[in-house]
């Protein structure tokens, strides 16, 4: 797919999630915020478990993680890299990162249980990965909540309306003045 029709597939998806425009939003954040942070493998679970643990909506937090995909992930490194790097205050002029090998460190340091391979081949560029995740995940978060949730409700008042005028209900806001009701 497309990223046009990718975008279009996962906003029918997040309409159509059942719970409160508040919930579905901040769910989505959840996912958002997590997905920017270098623990790939672990978004989906991790997002779900912050999302309960602010009682938001545990779909669209799964929804918000999927941000981090193979397309937009070496986007995402790079960028938590070099923010991390300025945050930090770590000197990356002329080294770019070799995310390969990082990551081949990590699996081989953690299948093996070798400190001392994950300090040396996954540390140096792992921690400004981490740190530049941080602000990046708050950004996320901020900004996807805000966007979506007028629109999710708007998007469910219209559901709304459409079922009243279906079943019949006219929904007058105020009555008429001097109508006693």
């Amino acid at each position: 797919m497309g990223f046009r029709r990718t975008g279009q597939y996962y906003w029918h998806r997040l309409q159509r999630i059942p719970g409160t425009p508040e919930s579905v939003a901040a769910g989505f954040a959840c996912g958002a915020a997590i997905a920017m942070t270098p623990f790939y493998g672990t978004h989906i679970v991790t997002a779900g478990i912050v999302a309960w643990a602010l009682r938001a909506n545990l779909v669209a937090a799964v929804v918000g993680a999927q941000i981090a995909n193979p397309w937009t992930a070496p986007p995402l490194w790079y960028a938590a890299y070099y923010v991390g790097a300025l945050v930090s205050g770590v000197d990356v002029a002329g080294h770019p990162p070799a995310f390969v090998e990082m990551f081949k460190g990590l699996t081989e340091a953690t299948l093996k249980l070798d400190m001392h391979m994950f300090v040396v081949r996954v540390w140096p560029i792992f921690w400004p990965m981490l740190v530049g995740s941080i602000p990046m995940g708050i950004v996320a978060g901020v900004i996807s909540y805000i966007a979506i949730l007028p629109v999710l409700k708007a998007v469910q008042q219209r559901r709304i309306d459409r079922m009243q005028k279906r079943a019949g209900v006219v929904h007058a806001p105020f009555p008429p003045a001097g109508v006693d009701v």
